[in-house]
């Protein structure tokens, strides 16, 4: 029999160091909240409930935990679940953190640190956070748009599956602690950035505190920029780039441009600079004609230019009729231009058996074939968005984040850390300040620093890069949030096995670290965040 979510919560941990825990009690307690069930009432957004359906105590001595997994019933029978775990440290720290998820979501990684980025040290378990995630509402891979074609899993994915499961956690840990959070913060990378900042614009009231890295807050304007550039490398004879090329490209830009910020370390740190100091043309192949990897036809070059600049759309919606430049030229590195245009890719043209080369546009076709057409066997290569401008339109107003109307959240005392990747070639840097400049012209530059900053990593990709950036942005924000201690200049560890441990500082946009010409380059303090 399942039991019913009860006005007089069950405590099952304190929040209270336990110098000798008994294990067998401690497991007993877990297993406790087995089959619990949540009630449709207890949770904001339409469902018909929840359900606990495993438990289990997991971890190490001074990192135990009782890890939570079930399901929130969706309205429609036909619709998937949204599946969700939860972890319960045993030395709870009253406060709670919910993950966000990747690419099209559909399955749940471990729900310790953000996905894919730089995350506290320790996790935050071990810090005693009690932290949650979901799948969003659907089950399948991070590159499957096929469940968009069910309303309520869409409508789940679009955002009401942050609610769904916060209102969930949040009866859960009510039910073991007996009490809610203290604190209620949301990191994500990716499309997690995009979901933490659905979480402060759609559900201000609900959380303390937000860190989004690399944050998609128009999903539908960046898969239509992928649409373009599938069309400008598979409809253009001749414009597909290489891996090798993608890496002569790369090469070519760091050898130009690293000693720019004053030091040669692979890093090319002062894109803007770089911008104007890189000269494409000395790439060209003689003619213009492609003769090998070592140089690039007037084709190749195009469509570099064209990623170089803001990309068009091919129709208007609400965030304009382009979407920000890709970093090519600017010090992405050759894994990260690799992921656009193909990784071990021979061939230009998309195949049964490699479907999608360029990872903008595999993104952009599954959002055209399912979310547009609803047709899994269009061909989105020749996708007109201006004749499907209504519904383009319709689905931007569901998805897209790009309010800087965030008064609400401020209001409550939320704090906001932005961070992006200088050398992302998954979401390109540019979106993110596009954003964070909606928000200065919302509130002021002043009023703004006051709940927000905004950081841009050097050599940082979408999660790897020359610069591997480790980042304690929870520890950050809870000083921010609890003890008003303001960030100030953030330090960044790289994590690339060749070079780890080397510092350099996380500087506030527009901010860039510049070496001092003297020091140990490997310690923060030998840099300067400089403006240009």
């Amino acid at each position: 029999m399942k039991a019913s979510l009860c006005l007089c919560p069950l405590v099952l941990f304190t929040a209270t160091v336990l110098s000798a825990p008994d294990k067998s009690l401690i497991q007993a307690q877990c297993v406790a909240l087995k089959n619990v069930h949540i009630s449709a009432a207890a949770i904001g957004l339409p469902t018909r409930g929840a359900r606990v359906t495993t438990v289990a105590m997991a971890g190490h001595p001074g990192n135990q935990h009782c890890k939570v997994e079930g399901q929130i019933e969706p309205v429609d029978t036909d619709a998937p679940d949204i599946n969700f775990e939860l972890y319960l440290p045993l030395d709870w720290n009253g406060k709670a953190l919910q993950l966000g998820g990747s690419g099209f979501d559909g399955a749940i990684k471990d729900a310790d640190t953000a996905r894919l980025a730089p995350a506290a040290t320790p996790g935050a378990i071990k810090q005693g956070y009690a932290t949650f995630a979901s799948d969003s509402g659907h089950q399948g891979g991070v590159s499957d748009a096929s469940f968009t074609l069910n309303q309520e899993a869409w409508d789940n994915f679009a955002g009401a599956q942050i609610k769904k499961t916060h209102d969930v956690a949040v009866a859960l840990i009510r039910q073991a602690y007996g009490r809610k959070p203290d604190r209620m913060y949301f990191q994500g990378n990716s499309q997690g950035g995009h979901e933490a900042l659905a979480a402060i614009q759609r559900f201000p009231l609900d959380y303390d505190g937000a860190i989004a890295i690399h944050p998609v807050y128009n999903v539908v304007e960046l898969h239509l920029a992928g649409v373009s550039i599938g069309k400008a490398i598979y409809n253009t004879p001749g414009a597909w780039i290489s891996p090798a090329k993608a890496a002569l490209i790369a090469n070519a830009v760091t050898g130009a441009c690293d000693k720019l910020d004053g030091l040669a370390d692979g890093v090319v740190a002062d894109p803007d600079a770089c911008s104007t100091t890189f000269k494409l043309a000395h790439l060209r192949c003689p003619e213009g004609k492609d003769v090998g990897a070592s140089c690039l036809s007037d084709p190749q070059i195009a469509l570099v230019r064209m990623l170089d600049k803001p990309v068009p759309l091919g129709v208007s919606l609400l965030t304009g009729d382009h979407f920000a430049p890709w970093p090519i030229l600017r010090g992405a590195d050759a894994s990260a231009l690799v992921s656009v245009f193909g990784s071990g890719a021979n061939r230009p043209k998309p195949e049964a058996s490699n479907i999608i080369i360029s990872f903008p546009y595999m993104m952009g076709d599954q959002a055209v074939r399912y979310e547009v057409m609803r047709d899994a066997s269009y061909d989105s290569l020749r996708f007109d968005p201006a004749a499907h401008e209504t519904r383009l339109k319709e689905l931007a107003a569901q998805i897209d984040n790009d309010s800087a109307d965030i008064h609400a959240f401020v209001q409550h005392g939320g704090k906001l850390l932005l961070m992006h990747g200088t050398a992302d070639m998954a979401v390109p840097p540019g979106n993110t300040v596009a954003y964070y400049e909606k928000l200065k012209a919302e509130f002021g530059e002043q009023e703004l620093h006051r709940f927000a900053r905004f950081y841009l990593a050097p050599g940082f990709t979408h999660s790897s890069g020359t610069y591997r950036v480790s980042w304690d942005s929870l520890g950050t924000l809870d000083k921010w949030v609890v003890h008003g201690i303001d960030p100030g200049q953030q330090v960044m560890t790289d994590t690339n096995k060749a070079t780890a441990g080397r510092e350099m500082p996380l500087c506030d946009y527009p901010l860039f670290p510049r070496y001092n010409g003297k020091g140990d380059p490997k310690v923060a303090s030998s840099f300067t965040c400089a403006s240009r």
